[in-house]
């Protein structure tokens, strides 16, 4: 059997197939042009905010307050005075307060973890008691582990979390989580008080 492969021939003059070869070059030097004024190597469309002509669009700047001065340095008056955390003294209401607002909705507010979420927590009807098929611990009654660990321990905890204790570290600043700690370990005007 022989196959005659003459008849399915495409015959292109020269002059189309040099016209094809061009629009094929230009196609692929303008699809892969180098723009230097963007952040994309290979310019497809140009981003409006990097265009003079989008200037005209942008909303109107306001005009700084009359009467502002510019901030220089600190000169011989205090600009604010803002006792450093590290060294501002324990004080039990601001404690209490901090307690009050990251703590006790787990713990209570007289630490016996108690609290409203406490419930919802160890629930059986809950993803993880179905999952693992038992429920979180309950949250830690702080009357008692305040005897249990040292307060260098109790600020690694809070700061670290545990199990389905967020990780205060990230919420807090340090010597907002050590006030917390002082009014745990507080036994005259903190927890329990």
């Amino acid at each position: 059997m022989t196959l005659n492969l003459t008849k399915y021939a495409v015959h292109i003059r020269p002059a189309t197939a040099s016209l094809v070869v061009m629009l094929l070059v230009s196609l692929f030097a303008t699809a892969c042009a180098v723009q230097e004024s963007n952040t994309y190597p290979v310019e497809i469309f140009s981003e409006m905010h990097y265009s003079q002509a989008s200037r005209s669009q942008e909303p109107p700047r306001l005009a700084p307050v009359s009467g502002a001065v510019v901030y220089e340095g600190v000169g011989t008056e205090s600009v604010l005075d803002v006792a450093d955390a590290r060294t501002r003294p324990y004080d039990a209401g601001r404690a209490r307060e901090l307690y009050r607002v990251n703590c006790s909705v787990c713990h209570g507010t007289n630490g016996d973890g108690t609290g409203p979420a406490a419930e919802h927590i160890t629930a059986t009807d809950s993803y993880y008691y179905a999952v693992n098929g038992e429920a979180y611990a309950a949250p830690a009654n702080l009357l008692t582990k305040r005897d249990e660990y040292d307060e260098n321990a109790m600020t690694n905890i809070i700061t670290n979390g545990i199990v389905v204790m967020p990780r205060f570290g990230r919420l807090l600043a340090e010597e907002e989580i050590r006030e917390i700690t002082t009014f745990i370990y507080d036994r005259q005007t903190g927890l329990g008080q």
